[in-house]
């Protein structure tokens, strides 16, 4: 019996030590989730402008509703280049490590 506990604790050990992130993983996943808070401040930025000139211009005309969604489309635009950015640095640090 005690030769079974003792192999199932050795096998887990080595499990565990091959789940393991590397630092550079860590640093990629680190990398990721604050590209995607940085993306989502600037898509709730520009969709806040967009409804304050909605809101400012009083009656929503093609004009206004327009330019409102010029804002909304070049704040996803930005938002899109910044995850896109973050993503090919997060892969780059990934292959560092490997």
């Amino acid at each position: 019996m005690k030769m079974l506990a003792t192999l199932f604790l050795a096998v887990s050990t080595f499990a565990l030590v091959g789940c393991d992130e590397s630092a550079m993983d860590q640093r990629a996943d680190e990398v990721r989730e604050n590209t995607q808070e940085q993306a989502d401040q600037i898509r709730d930025a520009s969709q806040e402008t967009a409804e304050n000139v909605r809101d400012r211009a009083g009656t929503v005309t093609d004009q206004v509703e327009n330019k409102a969604d010029a804002i909304e489309e070049l704040g996803e635009e930005k938002a899109d280049r910044t995850e896109e950015v973050g993503e090919n640095k997060a892969d780059a640090l990934e292959e560092v490590d490997n």
